[in-house]
C-alpha cells in the first residue's frame, strides 16, 4: 500500500517519509488510534516504503519487485501477528490466505470484520503462546530480499501475560528488525510493552479530508458528504456505513428495548436481557457502542432539531425519543451507564446481569 492510498493524514505521513530519508527509524513504534484513523494502513505503507527499491520524496515507487508483493501481502519479510479464537488456528501463519483476503479488501479493517471473516462473530479473539513463541522464531531468521524484516502486530490489546514473553525481543530485536505495532486502546496494552516502543499517535481524519474522499469515491454530493463526514468523527469505517445508506443491523433490536423499557415491560426485559447476552462480546460492546452513539444524537437534538445529522430510520427514532420530552440530565446518565456497562462486559462480566441491570436504570430514566 502506498502512501497516496492512505486517506488524509499528510502531517503524519509526511513525519514517516521524513524519518526514512534521515535514517531515523525506530525500532518499536505504536500506531495508536481507532481502525478507522488509518493506523493500519499506515503501517503498512510506512513499511512499502522503507522496502521500496526506487522510493520518491513522497511515496514508495509502487513498481518494483518489494512494492508488489507489498500490494499483494506476500513480501517474505514482512511477518503480520493479529488475534484469533483458539479453535480457528493455533497461530496466525494458518490464517494468512484469510487475512490476506480481508486485508487486501479493506485495509481499515475493525475487529468485527475479522472475527465476521473467520465466521467466529460471537468468539474471543486472543494471542496464545504459541503465536508469541512463532514470532520469537520468524524474526531470527535472516531478511530474506529488505534490508530490513517487520513484523506487524495488530490490536495489542488482546494480548494477555502472554505477551511478556515477547518483551526482550521487542527492547532488543535482532539486527535490522523493526515492530510495527497497531492498536485503539493504551489502557488496555501491556505496560511493559507500551514502555519498549515509541508512539505514534493517529488522529481522527480531518472532515475536508472524510469530506473529499466521499465525493470522488463514493459520488456523494457537497453536502451529503459534509454530513457523512461530520457524524463519522474522523472514521473512515463509519462514513462508509453512512454513505451507503447504512442502517445498523442492530437499530430493530436497539429500538425493541427501548419500547421495552418505555413500556415497563419487566419480565419481558428479563428475557430480552437472556436472549441477547447470547450475541457474543464483541458485538454486545458494539451494540451498545451503537445505542450510545444514538442517544448522543438525542442528546444533541434536544438543542435544535436541525443538528440531527442521522437519517431514515434512526433520524425518526431520534425524532421519536426527543417528542417524548426525557430531561437532559436522564439523557446524560443514560449515557454514562451504557458507557459503564461497555466497560463491564469488556473485564468479563456476567453479560445478562449487566444487561438487566442496565434495563431496569433505563426504564427508571425514561419515567417521565
Amino acid at each position: 500500500m502506498r502512501f497516496s492510498e492512505v486517506i488524509g493524514q499528510e502531517k503524519l505521513k509526511s513525519k514517516l517519509i521524513a524519518g526514512v530519508r534521515h535514517g531515523r527509524i525506530p525500532h518499536a513504534q505504536l500506531f495508536l488510534g481507532k481502525s478507522g484513523f488509518g493506523g493500519l494502513p499506515l503501517a503498512l505503507a510506512y513499511t512499502q516504503y522503507i522496502s521500496c527499491k526506487n522510493p520518491s520524496e513522497t511515496d514508495s515507487c509502487g513498481e518494483c519487485p518489494s512494492c508488489r508483493k507489498m500490494n499483494t501481502i506476500t513480501h517474505p519479510d514482512v511477518h503480520f501477528s493479529f488475534p484469533f479464537p483458539s479453535d480457528k488456528a493455533k497461530k496466525s501463519s494458518e490464517l494468512m490466505e484469510e487475512w490476506r483476503n480481508v486485508l487486501t479488501e479493506q485495509p481499515y479493517i475493525h475487529l468485527p470484520d475479522w472475527m465476521l471473516a473467520l465466521g467466529a462473530e460471537k468468539k474471543q479473539a486472543n494471542f496464545p503462546i504459541a503465536e508469541c513463541r512463532e514470532i520469537i522464531r520468524s524474526l531470527s531468521l535472516k531478511p530474506f530480499e529488505s534490508e530490513y524484516k517487520f513484523l506487524i502486530l495488530w490490536l495489542p490489546e488482546f494480548l494477555g501475560n502472554e505477551g511478556n514473553v515477547l518483551l526482550k525481543i521487542i527492547e532488543e530485536p535482532p539486527h535490522n528488525t523493526i515492530f510495527l505495532i497497531v492498536a485503539e486502546n493504551e489502557e488496555k496494552i501491556l505496560g511493559t510493552i507500551l514502555s519498549r516502543t515509541q508512539p505514534v499517535k493517529v488522529p481522527p481524519l480531518l472532515v475536508s479530508e472524510l469530506k473529499d474522499y466521499l465525493i470522488k469515491s463514493n459520488n456523494l454530493s457537497d453536502e451529503e458528504a459534509t454530513r457523512v463526514a461530520h457524524i463519522s468523527h474522523g472514521d473512515f469505517n463509519e462514513s462508509q456505513k453512512f454513505a451507503t445508506g447504512f442502517e445498523s443491523p442492530f437499530f430493530d433490536t436497539w429500538r425493541g428495548w427501548m419500547a421495552l423499557c418505555y413500556g415497563r415491560k419487566m419480565g419481558e426485559l428479563v428475557a430480552w436481557a437472556e436472549s441477547s447476552s447470547q450475541m457474543g462480546k464483541e458485538s454486545l460492546k458494539g451494540f451498545l457502542q451503537y445505542g450510545l452513539e444514538l442517544l448522543r444524537g438525542v442528546l444533541v437534538t434536544s438543542y435544535s432539531s436541525e443538528l440531527n445529522s442521522w437519517g431514515g430510520s434512526e433520524a425518526k427514532f431520534i425524532a421519536n425519543m426527543n417528542s417524548i420530552g426525557i430531561p437532559f440530565e436522564n439523557l446524560e446518565v443514560m449515557c454514562n451507564e451504557i458507557e459503564r456497562s461497555i466497560g463491564l462486559i469488556e473485564r468479563n462480566a456476567q453479560p445478562k446481569m449487566v444487561l438487566l441491570d442496565l434495563s431496569f436504570i433505563i426504564t427508571r430514566k425514561l419515567k417521565i
